[in-house]
């Protein structure tokens, strides 16, 4: 049987760079700005490191999840110290609710970390947790990590490097199917900059993040690549991860219910 090489796009945001072509937008561009304040988006931060950004969620109050390959300095040819990362939570054109500085990176049990591109199969290990120094789940909140399942409604968000300085979410695309264990596809639209993002989703009763968002194949109608959320679960409640998503006393509650535009 031949096998197909997928080309993948990963959604990294190196700093200062201008978007020559938005590879991830299906058609018109569905993504809207949310309200940065606003739970769940105020869980979602941007994750800054030397040369580049990736997003990030809060799933304890210590806890992010985010894409290993953020984990990778292109630059250097080695991977990010824990102390290059700060997680800002709530960024909004200069404006943000609570920052942290990572103190301990847990990348994937089979993530290798060496800048290699594995194609489709190794996106499954596309996910990665950081400890924080400052318990800003305690204040923000957090989601809880969910099931992936196939035809479900979803929210994929993050700060695109075209608009790098606001949240931006496309709220009722899908995950339209399971190309490998771990690997879901869907129809959202996002782009560079969106690395690690959150996919939110309705399960086991309520919003969960239900993957983490990791590349696009250019070649397959823009596709979405996520990482799928019970992956992280093992080494995500060993760490200290919410059982229950839990809105905090620092977000306002959300003007948008997303529990019903998931359901």
């Amino acid at each position: 049987m031949r096998r197909l090489a997928v080309v993948l796009m990963l959604l990294a945001a190196p700093a200062g760079a201008e978007p020559r072509q938005l590879h991830g937008i299906k058609g018109e561009d569905q993504r809207l700005r949310m309200e940065a304040r606003e739970f769940p988006w105020s869980a979602m931060g941007r994750l800054n490191f030397f040369n580049g950004h990736c997003s990030a969620t809060l799933i304890g109050p210590r806890l992010i999840a985010t894409a290993a390959h953020c984990l990778w300095n292109r630059r250097t040819q080695k991977p990010f110290p824990a102390s290059s990362f700060t997680f800002v939570a709530g960024w909004d054109r200069g404006e943000y609710l609570r920052a942290s500085k990572v103190t301990m990176v847990h990348a994937a049990p089979n993530w290798v970390l060496d800048g290699q591109e594995r194609g489709l199969a190794s996106r499954a290990d596309d996910w990665a947790l950081m400890e924080l120094e400052e318990p800003l789940g305690d204040e923000i909140g957090w989601v809880a990590l969910g099931t992936s399942q196939v035809g479900m409604k979803v929210a994929v968000a993050g700060y695109g490097r075209d608009k790098a300085q606001v949240p931006l979410a496309h709220v009722g695309c899908r995950l339209t199917r399971q190309a490998l264990p771990g690997v879901f596809i869907h129809d959202c639209d996002a782009v560079q900059g969106e690395s690690g993002g959150p996919v939110f989703g309705w399960s086991e009763g309520g919003l969960r993040l239900v993957a983490v968002n990791v590349a696009v194949i250019p070649s397959q109608g823009e596709a979405g690549v996520a990482a799928g959320g019970d992956a992280l679960r093992p080494l995500a409640e060993r760490l200290g991860a919410g059982k229950a998503t839990r809105a905090g006393s620092a977000s306002r509650p959300a003007s948008l219910d997303l529990g019903q535009s998931l359901r």
